[in-house]
């Protein structure tokens, strides 16, 4: 349907191009802005506004934290090491809080894709990288990425950060597969150069859920703060 309801039709002249479409907005927007909009078995009001504004929310976002990443760790050379992450037990609040988040979404994600509902995972991915990971974890993090040297709790958030970029680009791609292929791939190049990680995002390992990261308690602590400020 048309932004106004009405079924679209070249008799009305309401109807959409989609090639037109996808050369002007990219197809990875035009896909997140179908699949968050309504349930598949929903009539779709199509409104090109709203496939801006999921190119500068969701995917905007996403791609200026990532922006964010990049700075700080080409700086100060760092590489993920999977086996060499320092202990999630001692990492800062802010730390312990996001990754608790990160694995409570893999559930939601994962439990929401079992159940053939892209809409209800693609609407918590979103939540998640707008609202939690981008407006408060980046936001309040910024001066331990800005601090000088690279020391155990800067350490700690570039690892954070990058399971959070790392994970969400795992988790997004079945419905953006172009976008989390390039996040994907920026964020392990030195790996995949040593093949040490998949080349591609497609070829890698649906998210473990990692229950003994997940903190209820500190959650909702988390979550009473964010409605205080």
């Amino acid at each position: 349907l048309d932004k106004n309801g009405n079924k679209m039709s070249k008799r009305l002249g309401n109807a959409v191009d989609p090639f037109t479409t996808v050369d002007k907005f990219g197809a990875d927007a035009l896909r997140w802005y179908m699949s968050t909009n309504s349930q598949p078995w929903d009539n779709l009001k199509f409104d090109t506004d709203g496939v801006v504004e999921s190119q500068r929310k969701f995917l905007g976002t996403l791609y200026n934290t990532y922006g964010f990443f990049a700075i700080y760790a080409n700086i100060d050379q760092f590489v993920f090491r999977e086996n060499q992450q320092t202990n999630i037990a001692t990492r800062s609040e802010l730390d312990r809080w996001i990754l608790s988040k990160l694995n409570s979404l893999i559930q939601e994600v994962t439990a929401a894709f079992d159940d053939y509902d892209p809409t209800r995972a693609a609407r918590a991915i979103e939540e998640f990288v707008s609202e939690q990971l981008s407006n408060w974890y980046v936001r309040l993090s910024r001066r331990t990425f800005w601090k000088g040297e690279l020391n155990i709790e800067k350490q700690a958030a570039y690892e954070t950060l990058y399971t959070c970029l790392d994970t969400i680009a795992r988790m997004m791609s079945p419905v953006s597969p172009f976008f989390s292929d390039w996040l994907y791939k920026n964020l392990n190049a030195p790996l995949i150069e040593q093949n040490l990680a998949p080349k591609s995002v497609h070829l890698t390992n649906w998210p473990k859920v990692n229950t003994g990261v997940i903190q209820s308690e500190l959650e909702m602590q988390m979550k009473r703060a964010q409605t205080v400020c």
